[in-house]
């Protein structure tokens, strides 16, 4: 839709708050009416910008979590690289993140937005614990690798390096994924005892 698309250019260019109707509107080609046509304020133009992308965790972990088969740890780890890989290969996910992270100052009409992004951030860290646990089951981890922990920190991993790398742009993602991915992999499967276990 030609009026997402110039949301989404003016959004990453100027920052949510600093993007007015009439600036999408101009950058559209339509007057200012027209977007009240389709959208209620700021706020909804952004919500649609970002729903035509599937945010990529989620996308790699509801099947995986429904069913972490025989090998979790193995589908996982297929899985954080295609995340991974997409960001650095697909402009219209950068975009998306890169206002996310980078242009998200649009001010109390966006507490709603907000309030979703936690509940997605929640989703997938349940989702996560699944996998983890599914995990230490078959043996594929020790024993004393707690899920719920584990699964915050592949989470802060995986978005701190997307969010990272849309920052700046200064190492290749795609070739390092695989690399990436498996350095945090193995150490969880070469994780010490906690030394609260320990005691």
């Amino acid at each position: 839709m030609q009026l997402l698309d110039a949301a989404e250019r003016c959004f990453r260019e100027k920052g949510v708050a600093s993007t007015t109707l009439d600036d999408i509107a101009k950058a559209a080609g339509h007057t200012r009416g027209a977007v009240y046509w389709h959208f209620e304020n700021k706020a909804d133009i952004f919500e649609a910008v970002c729903e035509r992308v599937v945010t990529p965790m989620q996308a790699m972990l509801g099947d995986l979590a429904a069913d972490p088969g025989s090998d979790p740890l193995g589908y996982l780890r297929k899985d954080a690289i295609h995340v991974l890989r997409m960001l650095s290969e697909c402009e219209r996910v950068q975009s998306v993140f890169e206002i996310k992270f980078c242009k998200l100052d649009g001010g109390p009409d966006f507490d709603r937005l907000r309030r979703a992004e936690l509940e997605t951030h929640g989703r997938c860290l349940s989702m996560l614990e699944v996998i983890f646990d599914a995990a230490v089951r078959r043996g594929q981890l020790p024993a004393h690798v707690d899920p719920k922990v584990t699964a915050e920190a592949m989470h802060a991993f995986i978005g701190g390096l997307m969010r990272s790398w849309v920052e700046r742009h200064d190492f290749d993602l795609r070739a390092h994924a695989p690399w990436l991915v498996d350095t945090f992999l193995t150490g969880l499967r070469n994780a010490p005892v906690p030394e609260t276990s320990a005691d």
